[in-house]
């Protein structure tokens, strides 16, 4: 069993090359021996037509004499010539070349028919090929015969010269193994590119020039190991940002808790390390709480109900549900909120909210002013909620979505210290409504995020 494309492919091109040239050969020589049986044909008519006019101007007892000059001076040709009375002439009398013609033949000739070799099939040996026509004379009847003496080409040429085949074998071969080499060893290359990206090593650029299929393929290979080694990179930091935000509550409590062991700790003290204790607990759970999320929004089966909802009306009970956070900060919340329903998930959609208006509680310092605003026109709804806080710094502002980035850790109070994956769902969730999220944003001046709806009938 042929195992290798190699092989599969030197041998499809041998069958389809000497296939091709067994063809080509059959047809040509078929074309071939037709149009030179045609012209010998004309020629040996020609003959007999000068012949039997030459004889015609002679006398009858020169007959066989005009035969013989005839025959010499036609190189190349042979005469035969019959009398109705049985007498019979021929150019070169015990040639070994004469043609033997069968009486039936003659007969035929005689009686005013024609005769070819190239067109009759009998039994008259002839292999050269000949003609008859008949003629009267001094009132007889006669059949000359015109033969040619130059084999005349076979009725089927061979495909090949056999002393020369196993010549045209080696070299074929030699060619065929050649071009399939040059097929081949592109995917051999693939194939090595793959195996090592199958290993884990993404460092894959594939140096074929090919513009056509393979190359296309070597390129999208090219392409797809520097995405998966940016993904690789990305899950790297997504782990080292896991275990860092887990690992260092961690320790926290594991600090804490050896702290509150002491007897020495008077309460005030102890119930401060168990405040300490519960808020990194809060912590962890948040984070687990996000990360379970984000695997759920990824996940193929994750629950999405869209229906109709009330747009504004589900903004007024996120503020609400805010208030002892902008209250406690004494922040001015302006809602500027139109009616609008669209199409959505109305659980997912909360938490956008929610996220958004936290990350611009968190952000906006106290006494600040958050405004709100719903509207619509023909082809969209636009959600904008923008803070007067501190704003993301431009060298931030590009990665902001990505999961576990935290702009500015040290505007962070402990209170308020984030995972880095708030946006990153906001990101997500954002996206399986077909919808689009966008932000502008100055140091010290503020931060808006718009998401902008397609309204769907």
């Amino acid at each position: 069993m042929i195992r290798t494309l190699y092989m599969r492919i030197a041998i499809v091109i041998f069958i389809v090359v000497w296939c091709s040239l067994a063809l080509s050969s059959f047809t040509f020589s078929h074309y071939y021996r037709n149009q030179l049986n045609n012209r010998v044909e004309g020629l040996l008519q020609n003959a007999a037509k000068l012949v039997i006019r030459l004889i015609q101007e002679t006398e009858t007892q020169q007959i066989a004499q005009t035969v013989s000059i005839a025959g010499k001076l036609s190189r190349g040709q042979e005469l035969y010539l019959y009398a109705e009375t049985g007498e019979s002439y021929m150019s070169r009398p015990g040639s070994a070349s004469n043609c033997a013609i069968s009486g039936e033949t003659v007969r035929l000739v005689l009686d005013g028919g024609s005769y070819s070799s190239f067109r009759n099939e009998g039994g008259d040996a002839c292999p050269q090929g000949s003609v008859g026509a008949s003629f009267e004379y001094a009132g007889k009847k006669y059949a000359l015969f015109v033969t040619a003496v130059t084999p005349n080409p076979p009725r089927k040429l061979d495909f090949f010269d056999f002393r020369n085949l196993w010549t045209i074998i080696l070299i074929s071969t030699f060619l065929i193994a050649l071009a399939a080499v040059y097929l081949v060893r592109p995917l051999k290359k693939i194939t090595a590119a793959t195996e090592k990206i199958a290993g884990g090593d993404f460092d894959v650029r594939l140096q074929i020039n090919q513009k056509d299929e393979l190359g296309v393929l070597a390129s999208s290979i090219t392409h797809m190991a520097g995405e998966l080694k940016k993904m690789e990179k990305m899950r790297q930091e997504f782990v080292t940002s896991v275990s860092h935000d887990i690992q260092t509550p961690l320790t926290s409590i594991r600090g804490f808790s050896k702290l509150l062991q002491q007897d020495t700790l008077d309460r005030e003290e102890r119930l401060g390390y168990l405040k300490l204790i519960e808020s990194e607990s809060e912590r962890l759970s948040r984070l687990s709480e996000n990360l379970l999320k984000l695997a759920s929004l990824d996940s193929e089966h994750h629950p999405h109900h869209p229906k109709t909802i009330q747009l504004d009306e589900q903004l007024r009970r996120a503020v609400v549900a805010s208030e002892p956070l902008w209250a406690g900060k004494k922040l001015d919340i302006e809602l500027e909120l139109d009616s609008v329903r669209i199409v959505a998930d109305e659980d997912s959609l909360s938490q956008v909210w929610t996220n958004l208006l936290h990350n611009a509680i968190k952000f906006t310092p106290s006494g600040g002013r958050i405004t709100i605003t719903v509207g619509r026109d023909e082809k969209q709804a636009t959600v904008s909620i923008a803070d007067t806080g501190i704003g993301i710094a431009p060298e931030d502002q590009g990665h902001i979505f990505r999961r576990f980035y935290k702009a500015d850790a040290s505007r962070q109070t402990s209170e308020w210290s984030g995972n880095g994956l708030g946006l990153a769902i906001v990101k997500k969730i954002v996206d399986l409504h077909g919808a689009k999220i966008s932000f502008s944003s100055a140091v010290n001046e503020g931060t808006t995020f718009v998401v902008h709806f397609p309204l769907k009938s």
